[in-house]
């Protein structure tokens, strides 16, 4: 019977060597095998002799089994054995030892068909023929799919091997963990017939082999090591990754030299990661599935448990269970180690984006569903069950609109706006009552006005519909409140004043809502200069028409106009503003009443007051961000801060409400920011010398419908000093006098507010013309004594006696640095000592110059003024004097004892407090105090925080 026995032919592997020494690394050996094919060449050897055995190849879903075997039959093949091969499959379960007679089959013919009923005599007999003459190896791939039959008929070889010269080698997919096969080839047969050779997931130097082999050079370690994340080292996967790439022609070449592309995979990848996780069981596959749609959203604080729960209710399985399918994921290389409070990760976006690209048995709106209810019920942070909800879309259960609402709020509080957005939007999906509806609408619509043009438009809509929709009348005035200023931050001040114009209608017997809606009116009118007119010209008529006295709110307003228009002086507005606040107030005027009288203590520089009654204000406030009165507030306290020079303070503050600053700021991330908070900001960032930030912020405002507003002339006014500080006068002088022209029309002429004159002074005197300079400062001068306080008197003063020069311009300028020493107006003395500095300078009184110019030196080391320090340094070299190498005041001049100490002194600790605390002597303690206080330039204990936390200059 030797001429019927079908025999493979020998084939030479490549660098192979003969008999059992381990062949080269050909280009088709699998990679990383070595000690799986030398367990299989012991084996051959023993079935040589005569005594068989049976080899299983065990592994998960790709691992190379099927390329094992091949190797192993070339192994039998090259020493002369015959190799007869059968392959099953999952479609010929059904058709009865299909799987063994594959092995009988001769090349290019079919195989008898046994009698019925007689088939596995057969089999013996066609077997029997092959052993007859020598030994045989028989290599059967993928036994977990054999049909019955041929499963049975297996086993009895396998027991009989031992009698054989015979090697029967079998692979079979064993999924790793709790999801693989429980029965298991050869599970039954003696351990020392049966020999099981697992095939693990390839690591890193058999993938650097494998890479090396198709790019034809040694890979570098890091980009093996991304391969390895991005194919958890499964053979299939890099095959499939390095074919897809070639294929596409993105790299044709050498596709394995570089990273993993981090881009959507391809459709092989995909097909591939989607077989090798079918492979791995539906357990092992639905955790996959699930887990990459969740990619990316919050988890629970307890990450890995609430994943247990949540795969157990998707796939009704006990949570243990679905825990056990996440550890043999991370097991595989699949999942990174998961941290406690988020979601197990992929080992590399590229796999993560396969498994979400392939037929899942659940859609994303499911799983982030059943990832909401999971959490919910798991007690999980409103803001992360919402954001599941967010992305589940739909209506939800009952309490998803409660947790939504109470997320936004959360998040709003956290000012981090465009979640809160979300987060309203999706509550306005669930059943809502008319009335809750409206507020939601309220607050929706507040808030995405706040987000830019492409926003506004949407918030206008939702806060139109919430005053149709609101019930009560203070839902209605916050309602229309919040439309009215959206309107007019649009530019569209006439369709605001409208809105407000009908509330009051409607509110005509109501005349503490009417008062309410004429205040809010009056500050939303404040975005056009003929609308502000026009509406403190109806105030002025309406107190006329009254017996009684009027409004808190009308007489504020009223006075803000006539500080501005030079008609009050600050002694007057001060009063006027501790006359408004001390009765009672209505509720929903009160806010406007305190923003107001804000308004005029920070005008008449009564900054405690304007500080108290902003605190009270801001405590207050329940309605959106864009409230006008909200935003009246948040200006004085910002202007407040920089009339201090309490710049760290300013720009943090700044940054809260939305200013952005930093280094990324570009147009298209700002929204309708209040252009006042960003001119005090760039007013800051320049004084500490910042400019290059400064400059950033400038360029990311867009007038964006505000350019008529009073606050659009602000930052025209702070963009004109930046212009100054960087070199260019004649910028500056242009934004300056736009400044001017524009308060004009708004009929603004005291310097309490925009004191352009005496900046556009500077700027014509360095660009050589003195005598316009000096009738800018002087009428800036005749207006600051009108107004009557030391800042802005001082402030004229120095710009009058830089003007003018000689000995009358020093003069004018001592008066200037007298007024503002003895006000104790750091912001403002520190120029005026640099303008006497410079004039004694140039005179040829040097000493005197080098006196003046240090003492501006050191009071801009303590506020933080860096740019003027700067200036004031380079003037004090130029008269002369040698300047220290660190700075003697300021919180820079502070030795390391000294901060610490006072730190813990700005933490309110006592001395004694502070002496036990460092270990130190109280009158140790009492001396490093003494000298920070000078250092500082700060007289009391509740003054030194502000001092720290200033800039270093």
């Amino acid at each position: 019977m030797k001429g019927s026995r079908p025999r493979t032919t020998a084939v030479a592997l490549p660098g192979g060597m003969p008999g059992g020494s381990p062949p080269g690394p050909g280009p088709d050996w699998p990679a990383g095998r070595a000690v799986q094919l030398s367990q299989a060449r012991t084996l051959l050897r023993e079935a040589v002799r005569g005594e068989g055995r049976v080899l299983v190849v065990a592994g998960g879903p790709g691992s190379g089994r099927s390329a094992l075997l091949d190797a192993i039959g070339r192994v039998a093949a090259d020493r002369g054995v015959p190799v007869l091969r059968s392959h099953c499959s999952a479609d010929e379960t059904d058709r009865g030892h299909a799987g063994a007679q594959q092995l009988f089959l001769r090349a290019g013919r079919d195989l008898p068909e046994p009698p019925p009923g007689d088939e596995e005599r057969f089999l013996w007999q066609r077997l029997q023929e092959h052993v007859a003459d020598g030994p045989v190896v028989l290599t059967v791939d993928d036994v977990q799919f054999a049909d019955a039959p041929s499963r049975r008929w297996l086993l009895q070889v396998a027991r009989r091997a031992d009698r054989m010269p015979l090697l029967l080698v079998v692979s079979e997919c064993r999924p790793h963990g709790p999801t693989g096969p429980r029965s298991r080839f050869g599970r039954t047969l003696p351990p020392s017939l049966v020999h099981t050779c697992d095939v693990p997931p390839l690591g890193p130097a058999a993938v650097g082999e494998l890479l090396a082999r198709h790019s034809g050079r040694p890979v570098p370690p890091s980009v093996v090591a991304d391969w390895a994340r991005a194919t958890c080292g499964v053979p299939a996967l890099l095959t499939a990754l390095l074919a897809d790439l070639a294929h596409t022609g993105e790299r044709p070449e050498h596709p394995a030299r570089e990273p993993v592309p981090a881009h959507a995979p391809t459709e092989g990848f995909v097909e591939a990661v989607e077989q090798w996780l079918h492979g791995m069981g539906r357990e092992a596959m639905a955790a996959a599935y699930a887990l990459a749609r969740l990619d990316g959203s919050p988890a629970g604080p307890d990450g890995a448990g609430d994943l247990a729960a949540l795969l157990g209710a998707l796939c009704g399985t006990e949570p243990e269970r679905a825990a056990a399918w996440l550890r043999e994921l991370t097991g595989l290389g699949v999942l990174c180690p998961p941290a406690p409070d988020a979601w197990p990760a992929f080992a590399h976006p590229l796999l993560c984006r396969a498994v979400s690209a392939a037929h899942s048995p659940f859609g994303a709106r499911e799983v982030r569903r059943t990832a909401a209810d999971v959490l919910h019920r798991r007690g999980a942070p409103d803001a992360v069950v919402a954001a599941h909800l967010v992305a589940a879309g739909g209506e939800g259960p009952g309490w998803a609109a409660e947790t939504l609402l109470c997320a936004a709020r959360a998040a709003r509080g956290a000012g981090h706006v465009e979640q809160a957005v979300a987060f309203l939007r999706r509550a306005l999906a669930e059943p809502l009552p008319p009335g809750r509806r409206g507020t939601v609408l309220t607050e929706l619509g507040g808030l995405e006005v706040v987000l830019g043009p492409a926003e506004r438009a949407s918030g206008v809509r939702h806060l139109a519909e919430s005053v149709r929709l609101a019930q009560s009348d203070a839902g209605v005035f916050k309602a229309a409140n919040a439309l009215g200023a959206a309107l007019a931050a649009r530019g569209e001040t006439t369709a605001a004043l409208e809105v407000m114009e009908e509330l009051t209608e409607r509110y005509v017997s109501h005349p503490e809502m009417a008062r309410a809606v004429q205040a809010a009116a009056a500050l939303i009118a404040s975005h056009d200069g003929r609308s502000w007119q026009e509406v403190v010209e109806r105030l002025r008529r309406l107190t006329a028409r009254t017996p009684a006295r009027p409004a808190p709110a009308a007489r504020a307003l009223v006075a803000e106009y006539d500080s501005t228009s030079g008609a009050l002086s600050a002694a007057e507005a001060a009063a006027i503003a501790r006359e408004v606040t001390a009765e009672p107030l209505d509720p929903l005027s009160r806010m406007y009443v305190l923003a107001s009288a804000a308004t005029l203590a920070q005008w008449a520089d009564e900054l405690t007051l304007a500080d108290e009654l902003v605190g009270k204000g801001v405590a207050a406030h329940r309605g959106t961000t864009v409230d006008p009165g909200h935003q009246c507030l948040l200006s004085v306290r910002a202007e407040s801060l920089m009339m201090r020079g309490r710049y760290g303070e300013l720009l943090a503050a700044c940054t809260e409400w939305g200013v952005p600053l930093g280094p990324s700021t570009v147009a298209e991330h700002v929204g309708p920011v209040n252009a006042h908070l960003v001119a005090q900001a760039v007013l800051a960032l320049t004084d500490t010398g910042r400019v290059a930030e400064a400059r950033r912020l400038v360029r990311s405002v867009a007038p964006d419908g505000c350019e008529g507003s009073w606050e659009w002339n602000e930052f025209l006014y702070a963009r004109g000093l930046l212009h100054l500080a960087e070199g260019d006068p004649a910028a500056a002088l242009a934004d300056l006098l736009e400044c001017g022209r524009r308060q004009a029309e708004r009929r603004v002429v005291s310097p309490v507010v925009t004191p352009w004159r005496s900046a556009a002074a500077d700027c014509r005197l360095l660009l050589g013309h003195p005598g316009e300079a000096v009738d800018l400062a002087a009428e800036e001068l005749e207006l600051a004594r009108r107004w009557g306080t030391p800042r802005t008197v001082g402030r004229a003063l120095r710009a009058l006696g830089a003007a003018t020069g000689g000995r009358s311009g020093m003069e004018t300028a001592a008066q200037a640095v007298d007024l503002l020493r003895a006000a104790d107006i750091g912001t403002e003395l520190v120029p005026a000592l640099i303008a006497q500095g410079r004039m004694l300078a140039e005179a040829g009184r040097r000493a005197d110059a080098r006196r003046v110019l240090r003492e501006a030196v050191e009071h801009a080391e303590r506020t933080g003024a860096g740019r003027l320090r700067d200036v004031a340094a380079g003037l004090l070299a130029a008269a002369g004097a040698r300047l220290p190498s660190a700075p003697q005041t300021g919180a820079a001049a502070l030795t390391g004892s000294e901060r610490r100490i006072c730190g813990l002194a700005a933490q309110g600790h006592t001395n004694a407090e502070i002496a036990a605390l460092l270990h130190l002597a109280v009158r140790t303690v009492e001396t490093h105090l003494t000298h920070s206080f000078r250092k500082l330039g700060v007289r009391r204990r509740a003054e030194i925080a502000d001092r720290l936390g200033a800039p270093l200059p």
